[in-house]
């Protein structure tokens, strides 16, 4: 059963639980909106926990931001966590965050064509190189043999998290 959280748990989670997969909510944009109605789903956005209380995300381009930024009453955020980690094995899910998080603008900008073939259910279509937010997923993969999802949407990974048995709901963070 996970908690709900108040802003200052938020920002008070514990590094050695990072990174974790945090899916968001904007609750008051229409993209969002739409993009939840396409899906069939609560979430819109993925980005990832880093240390520190920041958060990897997929805008317009690959960027680190305080997790502040989304506590602002706007985004409903759900964190979820593997407490089968090692260190060793966050440790390298982190490192490639941050050599993502290194590259060039270039190769951290966003791939609108993606947006294309989500939107026509033919997620293959993609630029070469380039991501959506919830490709970002794929680091999972680098710890966790049964991650198998190609292009997915922020709902598929809800669902692939849930149905794993490995990953908890560390908790969510609803504004008033």
């Amino acid at each position: 059963m996970s908690e709900i959280l108040s802003r200052g748990d938020v920002l008070a989670i514990p590094e050695e639980l990072c990174p974790m997969i945090v899916l968001s909510d904007n609750m008051r944009s229409l993209l969002s909106w739409g993009i939840k109605v396409h899906e069939a789903g609560s979430y819109n956005h993925i980005m990832v926990l880093l240390p520190g209380g920041r958060v990897a995300t997929q805008d317009l381009t690959f960027r680190e931001v305080p997790v502040a930024d989304y506590l602002t009453g706007r985004h409903r955020l759900k964190f979820w966590h593997c407490p089968l980690w090692t260190i060793d094995q966050r440790r390298t899910i982190l490192a490639n965050v941050y050599r993502d998080l290194d590259q060039p603008w270039y190769k951290r900008v966003y791939d609108p064509l993606a947006i294309v073939g989500q939107l026509v259910r033919l997620d293959w279509i993609q630029t070469p190189g380039l991501d959506i937010c919830s490709d970002k997923a794929r680091y999972l993969a680098l710890v966790d043999a049964g991650y198998n999802l190609r292009h997915p949407d922020p709902e598929d990974v809800n669902r692939w998290l849930e149905k794993s048995g490995r990953y908890q709901v560390y908790g969510r963070y609803i504004p008033d």
